[in-house]
This record gives C-alpha cells, sequence and structure tokens, in this order.
C-alpha cells in the first residue's frame, strides 16, 4: 500500500537549457535619468542656520526617490568662523548625519516619516550595524563615515602620541638589563584611525562634500518606485554641538554648512511604458508601500534601578536598540556609549519583556555580554556568516555597546494596538538612556488623474 505522500502534487520546473522556444529577455524600463538638483528654499543660507528646507516643485515628471542623494558641504571653523589652524584635534563625530537632529519628510502635503534625534538614529546606529567593513572603507567614506577605533580621541583627552599607530621605547621588555637598549615597538592602544581620518579631511579651509543616499535618511526612500503629481518637501534641523563636534573644548569649535541640496533623478521612461504608466494613473492605480521607520528617544537615567517608559506609539515595533551614555557630554566626548556599567537590562513591549531570559549580568566579558553580541549579529542579517565581513567585531562592540531587542515576535493581541516601549535596567552609574526605535510604517498613494492622495497610517 502507498504512502499518501506519493500522491502530494508538485510543481515541476524545466530548466533553462530544456526551453527551447524560449525568447530572450530585454528590460525595456526609462530612455535615461536626468539628474535635477533641489536646493533649499533659501539659497544662501548662513553657514551657522538652524534650518533647512528642500522641495521639488516640478510635480509632472517621474522621479525615484531611492535613487536620490543628499549632498552636503560642510567644513569645521572655530568660534569666529575661521579656518582651523593645522593640527588642530577637532572634527565631526562618525557620520555627517550626526549634523542632523531631526529630518521629516512630506509627499503631497502629507507628513510621511519624521526621524527623531536623527544625530543617534542614523549617525551612530545605523552605519555602525548595516555597514560592513567593506562598505565602510568605500562608499562609506562619501557619507564621511570612518567607524572610532581603538580608545583615543573618545573624550579627547589623550596627548599627542595618539595621533601614531605605533609607540616605540627602549624599555627592557624582560627585566634583562642586557635588553635595556632594545627597541620595544608596540601597537599605541591611544591611536584612533577613524578619528584621524575625519580630522585630516575636516582641517584647513576647504569644503568637505558629501554624499549620503536619501534611502538612509528615510525608510521610504528604500521602496524602488517612481512618484509623479506629488509635492516632496525635506525638511532638516541641526543637532547640538555636543552630538556632532568633536573638538579640544566645549564651543570652541563649530560646524559651518555651505550648502544642502538633493540631487534627484528625472526618469524618461521609453514610450510603451509612459503609455503604461499614464493607463495606471488614469485608471486611479493604487500604490501601497511598507517601510522600515527608525527614530531615537532618549531619557535620563540614574544610578542604580531604572524604569523608564521611552515611547507609545501606533506603529509596529520590531526591534529595540538600547545605548546607555554619559548623560554629561559635550563637545570633549564623543558619541561612544559608556562600557560595563550596565548590569541587568530588559525591554518591554506593551509589557512583554525582551528577550524572553533577560541580561542579568552585563559587566565585562561574560555570557550574557556574548550572547546580546550573538542577538546583535542576527539583526545584522549575518548571523554565524563568515564570509559576508562582519560590520562590527566584538571588541569594538565591547566599546560602543549597542544593545538589540527582537520584538519581531509579537502576539496577535498586539496588533492595531498602541506600542508602549519600556526599559528597564540596573546600572553602576548615572546614564542617558537613546532606545532607537525600529518600526514598520505604511502609506498608500492613490492616483486619480492628474492628482494624488498621500494616506499615512
Amino acid at each position: 500500500m502507498s504512502s499518501m505522500l506519493n500522491d502530494m502534487p508538485i510543481d515541476n520546473e524545466l530548466s533553462n537549457q530544456f526551453k527551447l522556444e524560449k525568447n530572450p529577455m530585454s528590460m525595456d524600463n526609462s530612455v535615461e535619468y536626468e539628474w535635477y538638483e533641489i536646493k533649499t528654499d533659501n539659497l544662501a543660507p548662513s553657514e551657522q542656520a538652524n534650518n533647512w528646507r528642500l522641495q521639488l516643485k516640478n510635480q509632472q515628471v517621474f522621479v525615484n526617490p531611492a535613487r536620490a542623494y543628499l549632498e552636503i558641504q560642510f567644513r569645521i571653523v572655530d568660534a569666529n568662523g575661521a579656518a582651523l589652524a593645522g593640527g588642530t584635534a577637532a572634527t565631526l563625530q562618525s557620520h555627517v548625519l550626526t549634523l542632523f537632529d531631526r529630518a521629516t519628510l512630506r509627499v503631497g502635503g502629507q507628513l510621511v516619516e519624521s526621524v527623531n534625534e536623527a544625530h543617534i538614529a542614523k549617525g551612530l546606529v545605523q552605519p555602525l550595524l548595516h555597514y560592513s567593513q567593506d562598505y565602510a572603507s568605500s562608499s562609506g567614506t562619501n557619507e564621511f563615515f570612518y567607524p572610532d577605533k581603538g580608545t583615543g580621541r573618545v573624550n579627547n583627552t589623550a596627548a599627542i602620541v595618539a595621533n601614531s599607530q605605533y609607540q616605540f621605547t627602549h624599555v627592557a621588555l624582560d627585566g634583562n638589563a642586557a635588553n635595556a637598549n632594545t627597541l620595544n615597538i608596540q601597537a599605541n592602544p591611544l591611536n584612533n584611525p577613524g578619528f584621524e581620518a575625519r580630522r585630516a579631511r575636516t582641517n584647513g579651509s576647504a569644503y568637505v562634500t558629501c554624499w549620503v543616499p536619501l534611502s538612509a535618511l528615510f525608510g521610504f526612500c528604500s521602496i524602488d518606485r517612481v512618484l509623479v503629481n506629488n509635492q516632496f518637501v525635506i525638511e532638516l534641523t541641526r543637532s547640538a554641538a555636543k552630538h556632532h563636534i568633536l573638538g579640544t573644548a566645549a564651543g570652541v569649535e563649530t560646524c559651518g554648512v555651505k550648502s544642502i541640496s538633493c540631487w534627484m533623478p528625472n526618469i524618461l521612461p521609453k514610450s510603451v511604458v509612459d503609455l503604461a504608466l499614464k493607463s495606471s494613473l488614469a485608471s486611479g492605480v493604487v500604490s501601497n508601500y511598507l517601510y522600515p521607520h527608525m527614530s531615537c528617544y532618549s531619557v535620563a537615567g540614574g544610578n542604580g534601578v531604572n524604569n523608564h517608559r521611552i515611547i507609545t506609539s501606533s506603529e509596529k515595533v520590531t526591534y529595540a536598540f538600547v545605548l546607555a551614555r554619559l548623560g554629561n557630554r559635550d563637545e570633549t566626548s564623543s558619541v561612544s556609549t559608556t562600557s560595563d556599567v550596565v548590569t541587568t537590562l530588559e525591554v518591554r513591549l506593551n509589557g512583554r519583556a525582551y528577550p524572553s531570559q533577560n541580561y542579568v549580568n552585563l559587566v565585562g566579558d561574560t555570557t550574557d555580554k556574548a550572547r546580546a553580541y550573538s542577538d546583535l549579529l542576527r539583526y545584522m542579517a549575518r548571523g554565524y556568516d563568515f564570509s559576508s565581513g562582519i560590520g562590527l567585531p566584538y571588541e569594538e562592540w565591547k566599546r560602543c555597546t549597542i544593545f538589540a531587542f527582537d520584538m519581531t515576535s509579537q502576539p496577535s493581541s498586539f496588533e492595531g494596538q498602541p506600542a508602549q516601549v519600556e526599559i528597564r535596567a540596573n546600572t553602576t552609574a548615572a546614564v542617558e538612556w537613546n532606545v532607537c526605535v525600529l518600526s514598520e510604517k505604511r502609506t498608500q498613494i492613490r492616483y486619480d488623474g492628474g492628482s494624488a492622495v498621500v494616506l499615512v497610517n
């Protein structure tokens, strides 16, 4: 008697080598891109301006925000607005997006996305977690992303020797007087090549130009899809100096922003594609968007027990990234987090604790510390795949200590309910809690002839 499994229906897929009648495929999309520069409403803003607004005014063309870039020109100047003297130990922190505290995107007059504390969410957490070492060494440099390494220039207290990759001494290596004149060459623990690379680009009077994919700032722009008949507005607000400047003393150096613009591709589709798009628009096509949104929320924490409600949101929260940072930071302190001050840690979503077995001993090289790093690797979609180039090695993660909490597994009762995110922890020192919340946003654009209606959840 044969098993019922033998009667299971199976779809057979024929290999391409046997498809003798198959016609060759050819992409029939666009003729070309015309890059259009969207400049700020104020064409000549002050270098110390705090707000910028960019608006796409030509609404009759097909544009694709997923291929767009932000162009940012800046320089580091002294308190009087003059160029820095050579060798001044001052520059931007970690990424050019640390310049911004808030970034908003409006489409069709509707607020589609608002990034809170972008200097943390987009200037610190996202680059460290998303960018591999290969990307950081190539495309990331065009975004002014040079991750901090080593211990020097973290709080700007290192001596000038921090500029050197190695340190040299003639101290006897083994206590033997015969070796007293032996040259002892050791790696310099104070050397921070990330800081030195950023400082080298910003010292002097020349402006630094950065190109950042618009999708790195707004999750909406990660959807590879054309827009038309829609007003497109970007609004940016400068962050406080302590969030983007690392200098010799508080208030001594500032960032002068010469210009910010958005390069948007205007797409000229082939005739057959153009007719198909216009036919869909005339018939009232509906375009649905589902995209990730990351924003940050901060709260001051004390020494000892910490219980804080961070955010109440109507969106579906999928991840939370927690950082415990020094609360008294200024321009002489970097964005790096405090290490080994958090003992226990858990995050709650609508009362449910994550992880299910919370971290109870995070000080030092503990088993919980290793588990927390493993949880972070799973978010970076690499797991234990050593061939992809892990962007954040364990040694570097211990210095920045970003804890990841996977909330993708949720009870069905959470659907449609406000999301309340809470943090519960114990620390050995007072800290500032930064919680970056990754959520799932939904937007719908309804086209009806020449108009478009934007709906946001």
